[in-house]
């Protein structure tokens, strides 16, 4: 096992992360995904991807489907939505929902996204 890190989306590599530059990096027990809007200081935030709150409908709220980790075996697995955890610093301009195994179709998903407004800068 070489250490090295791939980060794959559609079974397309799009990252390469070495193990000699990170010398921590034999295992994760965490993940995390995250975003921002930035705006010039004391000018309102603009909305966060379509500027709708999530609502689990994809058309409304941005969104993430096939969600998954892949174990040292290379097999893909999803956390179910209690062993994820949330988290949105200014929640009346955005939001976040893992909504963990919704179909085939979609796999493990989750959204953000939000209008935006006065949120500090």
């Amino acid at each position: 096992m070489t250490k090295n890190w791939w980060l794959n989306m559609a079974n397309i590599n799009i990252g390469y992360f070495p193990a000699a530059l990170f010398s921590n990096m034999t295992s994760a027990d965490q993940v995390g995904w995250g975003g921002r809007t930035r705006t010039p200081p004391n000018t309102p935030s603009p909305p966060m991807g379509s500027g709708h709150f999530p609502d689990h409908t994809f058309h409304h709220a941005c969104y993430f489907t096939f969600v998954s980790f892949q174990n040292e075996a290379t097999r893909n697995y999803g956390i179910g939505p209690h062993g994820a955890q949330t988290f949105s610093d200014r929640s009346d301009c955005f939001g976040v929902r893992y909504l963990g195994y919704i179909a085939e179709e979609v796999g493990y998903s989750l959204q953000f996204g939000g209008p935006g407004g006065s949120c500090g800068n």
